[in-house]
C-alpha cells in the first residue's frame, strides 16, 4: 500500500537514491567549505531546497565528487551501503582531525518496477 502510494506521488527508489546522493554532495561541499579544506573563493552560491548552498568550482574536485556521488547512487539503489564516512586528516601525519559518519538505512523490500 505505501509503495503504491509512493508510486502515485512520483517517488521511486531510483528517484530517492538520486535525492539522497545529491544531499550528500551538498553536505560534503559544505564540510569542505566550512572547514577551510579548499579556499572560500573556489566555492559559489546556488539556490536549492529554498536554501543558499555553496558548491565548489574546482574542476578536479568536481570530477572527484561526481565520481563519488555516482557510485553512491548505485549503492543506494542496490541497498548495498550502510554508511558514508567523510574523514579529514592531516596530510603529513595521517592523524584524523574530524570524522563525519552518515548512517544509511535502506528498505530492501522496496523496488522500482
Amino acid at each position: 500500500m505505501a509503495l503504491q502510494l509512493a508510486r502515485e506521488q512520483g517517488i521511486t527508489l531510483r528517484g530517492s537514491a538520486e535525492i539522497v546522493a545529491e544531499f550528500f554532495s551538498f553536505g560534503i561541499n559544505s564540510i569542505l567549505y566550512q572547514r577551510g579544506i579548499y579556499p572560500s573563493e573556489t566555492f559559489t552560491r546556488v539556490q536549492k531546497y529554498g536554501l543558499t548552498l555553496l558548491i565548489t568550482t574546482d574542476l578536479e574536485l568536481i570530477k572527484y565528487l561526481n565520481n563519488v556521488v555516482e557510485q553512491l547512487k548505485d549503492w543506494l539503489y542496490k541497498c548495498s551501503v550502510q554508511k558514508l564516512v567523510v574523514v579529514i586528516s592531516n596530510i603529513e601525519s595521517g592523524e584524523v582531525l574530524e570524522r563525519w559518519q552518515f548512517d544509511i538505512e535502506c528498505d530492501k523490500t522496496a523496488k522500482d518496477d
